[in-house]
């Protein structure tokens, strides 16, 4: 993905469940594509483990992305109130202050989690289908050079 000029300090928060593999890799596609640090990821029901889910580093590492360093964090309000712009994936437990805001868009991307039965296929399916998903969001936020 070519890098898309950002002009500004626009923050962007991904939410999806454990934070572990859907918000993670968005979070890692945008900051590559604006090369920015601008967004961030946390789950509604985060696990806080250390890093990123196995299954999403490894479909990353595939095309060169590293998630080196990204952690699960749990959803916060405060999260959502400093961030302009909120990507709420779908999940069993999203607070009504998530679905509230204004600035909140629903991405319907299934969780890898619950179809762990489909193998390495499924998780790249869902790895293809948020970069294309997070390379429109930034063309819509700022002009591409």
């Amino acid at each position: 993905m070519a890098a898309i000029y950002c002009e500004g300090d626009m923050k962007i928060l991904f939410v999806c469940e454990g934070n572990m593999t859907r918000s993670q890799m968005a979070e890692a596609f945008y900051n590559q594509l604006t090369e920015t640090n601008d967004a961030m990821s946390a789950g509604t029901l985060a696990t806080l483990k250390p890093q990123a889910g196995e299954r999403a580093q490894q479909v990353m590492h595939e095309i060169g992305i590293s998630m080196e360093g990204q952690y699960s964090k749990q959803l916060t309000p405060d999260m959502i109130d400093t961030a302009d712009v909120v990507i709420l994936f779908p999940t069993v437990a999203t607070p009504k202050y998530a679905t509230d805001s204004q600035k909140t868009q629903v991405w319907d991307v299934a969780d890898p989690h619950y179809h762990h039965d489909e193998g390495m296929d499924f998780v790249r399916q869902v790895r293809d289908d948020i970069r294309g998903r997070v390379k429109k969001l930034a063309e819509e936020l700022y002009d591409e050079n």
